[in-house]
């Protein structure tokens, strides 16, 4: 007997000790693994190939920002290697570059290469320049947590408040890395010219300002040698105090600063005025250190806060709230996973209980479930992964298929022991029987994730997330494949009781049923033949096409970003009114929204409400049928609103203000303006781009469903252009350059050296006061003292003109170009980019001009590729296996054909239900291919074992197809009932939910179960017909002698 068993199935019933305490350390290694595993949102590892910079440049405009500030960056980061683009976005606040790389780049060499290009840069910026920004984009790169602070009015400096008593406190706990503070900023020295003293003492202010840089430094002057050592000497004349600032003499008649300007230490007026729930207020943003956990730095900040920072006296007046917390995001999140989970495992006990009637054999399985997701966590624990959702996902797709592999063999050994078989030998042999198949079958579906592992997805992430959610797939499979045939045997030995339950009336009757059923349809092959033709075609040339192909979330997330374009006519104070009068309007139905908070922030031309709402509250999958059925009878019924409800309710309520554009988008624009399709003109004429900007608009109107067109330049404000007259500003000994950087430092301000304190430096700024800045009268009068010391106003050496400026300047790779959007309700992405292929059909274009579709359309087409190479080479390599298996290259075919049944019923699924193909649909699918063929490999291998062992092959068929008939049912259901609550529930990844790949596994599932049965034995037959007939007609072009022995099992009859 030992010579026909398989080694673990002979050691499970030959030495039940040793493996009952190997599987009990198992347990326990599993337990302490589940204990000790870090807990995060997101797996560590992946570092996109992507960074940013951010060049501040405030109070420009965005022609001045690109040729100042963007060209020169430009030149210097085209030396980075490895660098694929650069697009840059110059505005009237600085300029953001977005630099895309290789996928193969190391991107801590191209984050200290970017460093060192930036130094090299920041050489040929202006002399008022500040600083820049750096920006990675992994997971360690996003607040953690974001905190609100509103105090009264009488709080005279917030930020001093929120600096010393709040941020302090939270730096000292370990692991917290960086925070930022927005909302306010800190006191700073300002130097506000009076234009009138100016006039009135005949001076030049381009000389007050060049003096005053001049006054304030402390410079190396180099080195000396005395006495045989090296001194660095340097040269201080930093101010010491205000009070001297202020006494700084401006000319040889004793006239001072002070007399000419005021000087104060205060907080600049800002341009932008944010508040947090209606009260001026600040935001803190609360980053981590790259190995502290976020769960557990969580909880920290959440005590310091309520036992420390709160009980301060200066905190007394303050409101304080968590707006965001990734720690108690991940516990939601992985807690509504496992509630996933453990009800897809109920169900799949529920399905074996029914099937096998027999509670011994029933809780045998169901500890084979969490028994193969315990060894999962111990190998995801001892290779140093994290437990996050994304692991989480892949458990979840396991817990229904892990039970699969012991059903076929716990069936075996029952149809064993009914041929007279005792319980040893029965479990032995029936484990042993089928161990190339299960084998066989778990490669398949763990081949599927080979591909989506290796393809290049061009840097968005997908093989990186595909190898976390496959990885605990494939630690589960092969933790099943050692359960079945180790556990199975042992408890079938010792608790199997003597003889198998009755089994279930209903599946004798279906069984018996398709046996008959089967028995016909191999007498009208091409009758199936036609049918099955008929699917194919329905599903390629009709639900495919048919079903939407979706990029964007569909989820709950819970916030919402109102972003306002906002007329530049529309002063500070008649805007601050209009968002006033939106947030009554949200406040007025913050219980029916159930709002935690509401940010708002504006300036002239822009503004921006996020609405923070309370985290939906824990629901079940039953909780989401019971909504169902409610709007299915026209009831709602006490149901929180969803996010996407809230919004359309926003958007009917806010008040409407003529010039106002209102837009939506999910956090913020950094996965994307929602329902936003552009174009982008390239070209070297940003005028020209303009003009053709206009036809392209036109154009775009004519898409279907598009609610709204705009341009950058739309959002651009009215800039007031000064020409000089260089020939009248020479004969009046003017210098134009002069006038040109006075101008520009009077009414926008210049950075001074910084005022050196006793414990920090402080910022020190120098423009003309408000009251001279604040109209275009008032810069025409500006006046330049000529050499004769004679007052020339500025209206005397320039024009003035008002045009409409760009709001933002786009160039990608050193093309200047123009991007057109427009913000549609269709989400199918082929559909938009067909349509707009068809609109823009001979659209006319000058030389060296050209069109192209936006990054959206580029990104999605990107992942459509790599998801098609993963299901090409996922059938591939599972055509590999089984060839292997059955040792034939035709027999495999036949199996092969569960593929497209299967993604019949998933696009079904996708198509009845409304369900977009999205990111999640699509792994699905791909997880689909390995799955789908399971039932055709163990029913094959039993044909042919059956015609080993002397059966016709029509009687191995349907003897084959009555035998493994309940095992096939009890697997696809076992699988789709762990897949049950991910189908129907809201959990979701980011707003990307999972019921989609739940709801096109079990379509796929369905189809591909039920028409395996009846498609794979006819189409076995069909080709074993092929495989005689080119085996003989192989030998018919041989005309070799027939040798001697067994008869190859595809030429014999039957």
């Amino acid at each position: 007997m030992r010579d026909k068993a398989s080694l673990l199935p002979w050691l499970a019933v030959n030495r039940p000790i040793t493996i009952t305490v190997t599987l009990a350390a198992i347990i326990v290694l599993g337990i302490i693994a589940y204990l000790k595993i870090p807990i995060e949102l997101l797996p560590s590892g992946f570092n996109p190939p992507y960074l940013g910079v951010w060049v501040s440049y405030p109070n420009a405009n965005p022609q001045e920002v690109e040729e100042q500030i963007t060209r020169p960056m430009e030149e210097q980061l085209r030396t980075i290697p490895g660098i694929t683009k650069i697009n840059t976005f110059s505005n009237s606040n600085g300029c953001w570059a977005w630099l895309e790389f290789s996928r193969k780049t190391n991107m801590d060499v191209a984050y200290d290469q970017l460093r060192d290009r930036m130094e090299r840069a920041r050489a040929t910026f202006p002399d008022d320049f500040q600083r820049y920004f750096l920006r990675r984009f992994g997971r360690n790169d996003t607040p953690i947590i974001f905190l609100s602070v509103t105090f009264p009015p009488e709080v005279e400096d917030p930020y001093f408040v929120v600096d010393q008593f709040v941020k302090r406190p939270i730096e000292r706990i370990d692991g917290v890395g960086n925070i930022e503070i927005w909302g306010a900023d800190e006191k700073s020295i300002q130097i506000l010219i009076d234009q009138d003293k100016v006039k009135a003492y005949r001076l030049n202010m381009y000389q007050i300002i060049s003096e005053l840089r001049r006054d304030n430094f402390a410079l190396s002057s180099g080195w000396v040698y005395e006495g045989g050592r090296k001194f660095l000497v340097r040269s201080v004349g930093r101010f010491k105090s205000i009070d001297e600032i202020r006494k700084l003499p401006i000319n040889k008649y004793g006239l001072r600063l002070g007399d000419i300007a005021e000087v104060r230490y205060a907080v600049e007026k800002r341009s932008w005025t944010q508040r947090i729930n209606g009260r001026p207020g600040l935001l803190l943003g609360i980053y981590k250190e790259s190995l502290a956990n976020s769960v557990e730095l969580s909880h920290k900040l959440e005590d310091l806060l309520e036992k420390e920072i709160l009980t301060r006296p200066e905190m007394r007046h303050a409101d304080v709230e968590f707006l965001f917390v990734q720690g108690k995001m991940i516990e939601d999140s992985i807690d509504n996973l496992m509630d996933t989970a453990i009800w897809g495992g109920i169900f799949a006990i529920l399905i074996l209980l029914f099937f096998l009637r027999n509670i011994r054999m029933t809780f045998i399985m169901m500890i084979s479930i969490p028994l193969s997701i315990l060894i999962s966590l111990m190998v995801i624990y001892f290779i140093g992964w994290s437990l996050n959702v994304i692991i989480m996902v892949g458990l979840m797709i396991s817990v229904g298929m892990v039970v699969d592999n012991a059903i076929v063999v716990l069936e075996n050994i029952y149809h064993r022991r009914t041929e007279g078989l005792t319980s040893r030998k029965a479990s032995i042999l029936g484990a042993s029987e089928v161990n190339l198949a299960i084998v066989m079958a778990t490669l398949t579906t763990i081949a599927v994730f080979v591909p989506m592992i290796l393809i290049d997805d061009g840097g968005v992430g997908m093989t990186f997330y595909m190898q976390r959610i496959g990885l605990p797939v494939i630690f589960s499979l092969l933790a099943s494949l050692f359960v079945a045939l180790v556990l199975i045997p042992l408890a079938t030995t010792k608790l199997g009781g003597k003889k198998q339950a009755e089994e279930n009336r209903i599946i004798t009757r279906t069984k018996e049923g398709y046996t008959r059923l089967l028995d016909k349809l191999l007498n009208r092959r091409l009758d199936l033949v036609i049918v099955v033709i008929g699917l194919f075609w329905i599903t390629f040339a009709v639900l495919i096409p048919q079903t939407p192909k979706s990029d964007q979330q569909s989820g709950n997330i819970s916030d919402i970003w109102l972003i306002f374009d906002l007329p530049n006519h529309l002063t500070t104070d008649e805007a601050n009114a209009y968002f006033k009068s939106v947030e009554d309007t949200i406040f007025a139905h913050s219980t029916e929204y159930d709002i935690k908070a509401v940010d708002t922030g504006f300036r002239r031309g822009l503004g921006r409400i996020r609405i923070y709402l309370n985290p939906p509250p824990k629901e079940q999958w039953f909780n989401t049928v019971y909504r169902w059925i409610l709007s299915a009878i026209g009831k709602k019924g006490n149901i929180r609103m969803g996010r996407d409800e809230v919004l359309a309710d926003i958007q009917k309520r806010i008040p409407k203000k003529p010039g106002v554009t209102l837009r939506t988008s999910w956090r913020g624009g950094e996965i994307g303006e929602e329902g936003v399709v552009s174009i982008m003109l390239f070209g070297d004429d940003t005028n020209k781009l303009a003009e053709l900007a206009k036809e392209v608009e036109r154009r775009m109107r004519l898409l279907p469903e598009v609610i709204s067109v705009e341009t950058d330049r739309e959002s651009g404000a009215d800039e007031i252009r000064i020409t000089m007259d260089r020939d009248i500003a020479t004969r009046n000994n003017i210098n134009p350059d002069q006038v040109a950087y006075t101008v520009m430092y009077a009414v926008r301000g210049i950075t001074l050296p910084k005022f050196q304190s006793t414990n920090k430096e402080i910022e020190m700024r120098i423009q003309l006061q408000e009251a001279d800045r604040e109209n275009l009268q008032q810069l025409k009068n500006m006046t330049f003292t000529n050499r004769q010391g004679r007052p020339i106003p500025l209206s005397a050496i320039a024009s003035f003109g008002i045009e409409k400026g760009f709001g933002e300047i786009s160039r990608e790779n050193g093309k200047t170009y123009l991007q057109i959007k427009a913000k549609t309700l269709m989400e199918d992405i082929p559909k938009i980019s067909a349509q707009i292929d068809q609109i823009m059909k001979d659209f006319p274009l000058p030389v060296g001009y050209r069109w192209e579709k936006g990054a959206r359309f580029s990104r999605f087409a990107q992942q459509n590729q790599s998801f098609t190479s993963a299901i090409i080479l996922s059938v591939i390599f599972v055509y590999i296996l089984m060839a292997i298996l059955f040792e034939s290259l035709v027999l495999p075919l036949s199996i092969m054909l569960a593929i497209p049944l299967a993604l019949f019923g998933a696009y079904l699924a996708l198509f009845v239900t409304k369900t977009p193909q999205d990111m999640m649909a699509g792994i699905g699918i791909v997880i689909l291919i390995g799955v789908v063929v399971n039932n055709g490999i163990v029913l094959i291998d039993m044909i042919n074992r059956r015609r080993r062992e002397g059966y016709g092959r029509r009687d191995a068929i349907l003897d084959a197809a009555k035998n493994r008939f309940r095992p096939i049912l009890m697997t696809s259901f076992t699988t789709i009932g762990g897949l049950i609550p991910m189908a129907i529930g809201s959990a979701n990844l980011f707003g990307f939910p999972y019921a989609p790949m739940g709801r096109a596994l079990i379509g796929g599932l369905l189809t591909g179960t039920f028409l395996t049965l009846l498609v794979v034995p006819l189409f076995y037959t069909l080709f074993d017909d092929l495989a005689i007939f080119l085996t003989n007609l192989y030998r018919w072009f041989r005309k070799p002698a027939a040798a001697d022995g067994e008869v190859p099992l595809s030429t014999r009859e039957g």
